[in-house]
């Protein structure tokens, strides 16, 4: 079987029904992040090594998915965080070629862009909001408001907090943040902990990771999914050892107790996960194993189905 043949049979997009919500996830691709220990500097390296090879994962270099979430509510149409960007000054150039395929993806599923509603980010983080623009700093979604919380928009976009002792990448995630969120400003949603953005999406705050990192609970029909960005970056490391700190953690000691507190939450309610760097497309729920979390992934949707119409224009609109 030739590569181009094998190419053509990859699917970058699954959908599904949550409640009376129609969901789509696409793929930006994969973040190669390099050696497990860089990336989770303070892990015990035997038990991190044992952990990988107990689940059948290279121990020598470590891949997260990117999995982006589109919720058609009936009434708005909403993506939540949008991949690493096309923007070859940031996004491809730091990430590499195997990223920045969410719109793409996204088109092949059948949605428009332009028929996106908001942009709901869960932080400001390069693989989260730097695919707001193109290459001319040119909205890639023209009729969207982002949503973002206050903390973030102003630590991120505050170029004052680059310090010379950063690295170029670190320097990167305040530059790529202002040069996204610059064309949205006069429409940005500040978001709120514990605020609906539209009826049956809420916000929670979940500070850690950045300073104003979100999650999302997404409830229809009485089931809640919920969409929780870098909560937690690996089904199988940082599940068994939610306490060990991940490599770009604005506060990792804040991270890991908000981390804890939520994972037993939404093991206890039950709650659906769509979790943004877990194996594709990263839906499904959380059973305990003794200190840590077993992950149980959803089945794949693997009917190719025709989105819903776009929420029309008289139907109610969030103010």
């Amino acid at each position: 079987m030739s590569a181009e043949f094998r190419n053509e049979l990859q699917t970058g997009w699954t959908r599904f029904m949550h409640g009376a919500f129609e969901c789509t996830v696409v793929t930006d691709g994969l973040l190669h992040m390099g050696p497990p220990r860089d990336t989770f500097p303070e892990a015990d390296v035997d038990d991190l090594d044992q952990l990988l090879a107990h689940h059948f994962l290279p121990t020598e270099s470590i891949a997260l998915n990117q999995n982006v979430l589109l919720v058609n509510t009936g009434a708005q149409l909403i993506l939540f965080d949008t991949g690493v960007g096309i923007n070859q000054a940031f996004g491809v150039k730091t990430f590499g070629p195997d990223t920045g395929q969410a719109i793409v993806n996204m088109k092949a599923a059948g949605i428009d862009p332009a028929a996106i509603d908001i942009v709901a980010l869960t932080h400001t983080h390069p693989d989260h909001c730097w695919g707001l623009v193109d290459d001319d700093d040119r909205k890639l979604f023209p009729n969207a408001r982002v949503a973002v919380s206050r903390a973030d928009l102003d630590y991120w976009t505050n170029l004052d907090n680059i310090k010379e002792s950063m690295s170029e990448h670190m320097k990167d995630h305040f530059l790529g943040a202002r040069k996204n969120l610059a064309p949205y400003l006069d429409t940005l949603m500040i978001v709120e902990d514990g605020k609906e953005i539209v009826p049956g999406v809420r916000a929670q705050a979940t500070p850690g990771h950045s300073p104003g990192h979100m999650i999302y609970e997404i409830t229809s029909r009485g089931k809640t999914l919920v969409c929780w960005g870098d909560l937690c970056h690996h089904q199988v490391l940082l599940l068994q050892r939610p306490e060990w700190a991940f490599r770009f953690d604005y506060d990792s000691g804040a991270a890991a107790a908000t981390r804890l507190s939520v994972l037993d939450w939404i093991c206890r309610e039950e709650h659906e996960v769509l979790s943004y760097h877990f194996p594709f497309p990263g839906r499904g729920h959380l059973r305990r194993d003794g200190g840590g979390y077993d992950w149980l992934p959803g089945e794949i949707q693997l009917e190719r189905q025709a989105p819903l119409p776009h929420p029309t224009e008289d139907l109610p609109q969030l103010a």
